[in-house]
């Protein structure tokens, strides 16, 4: 495996500490569909989309940085699966019924599993 100099781990961390705070708003956003205390939902689905090119933009980085590494690149591409649903959101955004069907039934999952499965790739390099 890789031997990183501290920048690239310090990259990485917070690359996973954001997915880890995305997942998190995805959360409380699907929470708060059903409990209306949690008002900070919208606010929060502006944050995740502000994030995402955030991501995109690590993933050339990333690339870079593991291109020997044909599993993590795959996990990488495999953010393809969220930008579908994201995109299918954005085209029913006005129709509140079916934005928080695609967030809790089709977006989330598909971060959630995506998170997971690159997780899995990141955790080798960034635990010790």
């Amino acid at each position: 495996m890789l031997t990183l100099t501290e920048e690239q781990y310090v990259f990485m961390k917070e690359y996973s500490d954001l997915l880890y705070t995305i997942d998190e708003a995805f959360d409380y956003i699907v929470k708060s569909f059903s409990d209306f205390s949690k008002t900070e939902g919208d606010r929060l689905l502006g944050d995740v989309f502000q994030a995402f090119p955030q991501v995109a933009s690590a993933h050339e980085q990333l690339s870079h940085l593991v291109q020997g590494n044909q599993t993590m690149l795959k996990a990488i591409a495999d953010i393809s699966a969220v930008a579908d649903q994201a995109e299918l959101l954005i085209q029913n955004f006005d129709d509140l019924p079916v934005r928080q069907e695609i967030i809790s039934k089709k977006l989330y999952p598909a971060f959630a599993q995506w998170h997971k499965n690159i997780q899995q790739e990141l955790n080798p390099y960034i635990q010790s």
